[in-house]
């Protein structure tokens, strides 16, 4: 049977050469291929149209309804947000709510600069217009400008949920911060600094401070566990190792966690550290003031992200530190196990080695057994001389089988 080679043509269906036929046919040549496919494919599709599979369907909905969802985020000015505001001579701090327009109407920001804080979670940055500093470092969202700062509040599906409270550290260790120095103004205190720099840097501090605990609290744990899996590695049950390397396992998730944001913040730090425009912009209250300051005079910014940015890349390098040495534990855990492994195969092969050899005894008993006439029974000696003919050839075929595992064995170490 001559096989059906075919091609589709705009208007109709194209032979090749080798087919028999003309090379173009019309609605008759298609109609007949569509009788051919049905009559193959049993009628359940047809050539034009294949059907998407319902699930499909459904998921590219899905995908669809929420890319529009998230497109049309920024645009929703009438979102409801929380705030608490400091004012740099209030005593007070004052919490309200306001929309996303009035928010960007009152800082002169568009509704693209304020998406940030509809996510619950992304990479940490810092945005510098005119009069305001917006300040985004992981569930920390700031506002700040030369003389007050806003400190937006993350909205949670419920208060329930742990896993949010859990995200909420920098945001609660900057506003505890933030009303230290409130009391501190109250007992009389002063500093220098502008008001906006301060904001910065108490935000600055907050997000390395939770890092740093993260990380000497994982320390803690990654010290105990890995003298606990060192200790039961040796004369412990698998079962308790295999316990450990999976609290092993979680310790190095969230240090690879604790890792990534502090390069996160290290690369925040650097790339403001290589635009000295938004460096010089820094300076809110000299600017309102109506003295503005050059490119090059900057030094304060400067010196106040690269105390953070060593400070950020410490952490991470300790961080990484940790985890090598987690590493090289994991692998040795690993090796003391296969190791122990190899001794239970190489007892299991002995085993064998050993039933085999008695399996030929027991077939010479198996002989006797069958109560055969073989005129070894008037002899006095026929029972001692089959008993140690056995144990002799049990005790060979032993002795064979163990050389051959032996070879075996220096073999694979060889290689």
């Amino acid at each position: 049977m001559r096989p059906l080679c075919m091609a589709w043509g705009q208007f109709g269906v194209i032979l090749p050469a080798s087919c028999a036929g003309p090379r173009r046919v019309g609605a008759f040549g298609v109609d007949l291929v569509q009788s051919i496919w049905k009559r193959h494919v049993g009628g359940a599709q047809s050539i034009h149209t294949l059907t998407a599979p319902t699930g499909c369907r459904a998921e590219n909905q899905s995908l669809f309804d929420l890319s529009l969802q998230l497109s049309q985020r920024p645009m929703d000015g009438n979102a409801m947000m929380q705030y608490t505001e400091y004012h740099r001579d209030d005593a007070m701090s004052r919490a309200g709510h306001a929309t996303k327009l009035g928010v960007a109407e009152k800082y002169g920001l568009s509704s693209r600069d304020l998406r940030v804080f509809d996510q619950q979670s992304g990479s940490p940055h810092i945005l510098v217009r005119d009069h305001t500093l917006l300040l985004h470092f992981f569930d920390l969202r700031v506002l700040v400008q030369h003389d007050h700062a806003r400190l937006f509040h993350e909205a949670s599906a419920s208060d329930d949920d742990v896993q949010n409270a859990d995200r909420h550290y920098v945001s609660r260790i900057f506003s505890h911060n933030m009303e230290d120095n409130i009391r501190g103004q109250e007992l009389g205190k002063s500093d220098s600094q502008p008001y906006e720099l301060y904001v910065l840097e108490t935000a600055l501090s907050s997000v390395t401070s939770v890092l740093e605990a993260e990380y000497m609290l994982l320390e803690k744990q990654v010290t105990k566990v890995l003298r606990l899996a060192n200790s039961s590695t040796l004369d412990g049950e698998e079962s308790l190792i295999h316990s450990h390397l999976r609290t092993i396992l979680e310790l190095k998730r969230k240090l690879i966690s604790v890792e990534q944001r502090a390069l996160q913040v290290q690369t925040v730090a650097q790339e403001v550290l290589d635009e000295d425009e938004d460096m010089a912009n820094m300076y809110l209250t000299d600017k309102r003031a109506g003295k503005p300051h050059g490119l090059e005079e900057h030094q304060s910014v400067e010196y106040l992200f690269e105390a953070y940015f060593k400070a950020s890349g410490a952490i991470g390098q300790e961080t990484a530190s940790l985890m090598s040495h987690i590493r090289r534990t994991e692998e040795t855990i690993q090796y003391t196990l296969s190791v122990r492994r190899n001794q239970i195969m190489v007892l299991e092969a002995r085993i064998e080695i050993l039933m085999l050899a008695l399996a030929g005894a027991t077939l010479v008993a198996g002989w006797y057994g069958m109560n055969l006439v073989n005129h070894s029974e008037e002899s006095p000696h026929a029972f001692t001389v089959v008993v140690l003919i056995s144990c002799a050839a049990v005790l060979a075929s032993s002795l064979y089988g163990m050389q051959r595992l032996r070879r075996i064995r220096r073999a694979r170490l060889q290689i």
